[in-house]
C-alpha cells in the first residue's frame, strides 16, 4: 500500500492512495470508499463541532452510517493491537495506557477484557504471533495465564518496591539485559543497564535479580 500527500500549486492539499488485492483482500478499503464512508469521515472529521453540514436528515443518516462503521471496525483492529503489544512484543501496562491515553488499570482492564473475548472464539495471541484452537482449550489457557500473569505482577511490584541503589535488575521483556539500580527520579527508576549506560526505566520493566 502506498500513499502520497502533495500540495496543489494553488496550496490545496492532495492525497493519493494506492493499494492492491493483497493489501485488502476482503474488500474492506474498497468497500469503505465505494459506499461513501470515506467522504462521511473526511466531511465530519475536520470540524467537529459541524457534523458534516449535513443536507438533509437523508444525508446526515449515511454519514452516521458511515462513521458507525467505521468507529466498529476499528475498535476491533484496536482490540488486536493491544494484545499483539502486550502478548508478542511483552509491552508494559505503562504502554497500552499511553496508546489508549487511560489509566493503566483502565489499560489492564481492557487488555484483559479482550483476551477473554478473544478466547471465548479460540483466538490468543503469543510471542510468535496470533493462533486459534479449540475454544475450550483455547479459554483455559488464556484464563490460567492472566492468572499467572496477575501474580507475577504483582510480585515484581512488590520486589521493585524494596528496591535499593546498587541492586542488580533485569529486563522483564529481554532477561539476557541487565543492570544496576542507580536512583529513582519521577518515581520511576534510573537503571544503569550494562553496556548502555543510565536510562530512565519504568518499575514494571524491571525485575530484580535474587
Amino acid at each position: 500500500m502506498e500513499h502520497k500527500l502533495t500540495t496543489t500549486e494553488d496550496g490545496q492539499s492532495e492525497l493519493t492512495i494506492r493499494w492492491n488485492k493483497e493489501d485488502d483482500p476482503m474488500g474492506f478499503l474498497y468497500g469503505w470508499v465505494s459506499r461513501g464512508y470515506l467522504e462521511s469521515f473526511l466531511r465530519t472529521f475536520p470540524k467537529p463541532g459541524e457534523g458534516g453540514n449535513p443536507t438533509d436528515a437523508d444525508d446526515a443518516y449515511h454519514m452516521a452510517l458511515g462513521l458507525n462503521w467505521l468507529a466498529e471496525h476499528t475498535d476491533r483492529r484496536l482490540e488486536l493491537l493491544l494484545l499483539l503489544l502486550r502478548d508478542k512484543y511483552k509491552a508494559s501496562w505503562g504502554t497500552l495506557a499511553a496508546a489508549l491515553d487511560a489509566p493503566r488499570s483502565t489499560a489492564k482492564s481492557r487488555y484483559q477484557k479482550v483476551a477473554k473475548d478473544y478466547a471465548e472464539h479460540g483466538d490468543y495471541v503469543d510471542e510468535t504471533g496470533i493462533h486459534s484452537g479449540p475454544p475450550a482449550e483455547v479459554k483455559k489457557l488464556v484464563a490460567d495465564r492472566l492468572k499467572s500473569r496477575d501474580t507475577q505482577d504483582k510480585a515484581i511490584e512488590n520486589a521493585v518496591s524494596r528496591l535499593e541503589a546498587g541492586d542488580r535488575v533485569r529486563d522483564r521483556r529481554d532477561p539476557a539485559r541487565q543492570g544496576t539500580a542507580a536512583k529513582t527520579a519521577l518515581g520511576q527508576w534510573v537503571i544503569d543497564w550494562d553496556g548502555e549506560g543510565e536510562l530512565l526505566t519504568s518499575g514494571e520493566d524491571i525485575v530484580p535479580l535474587d
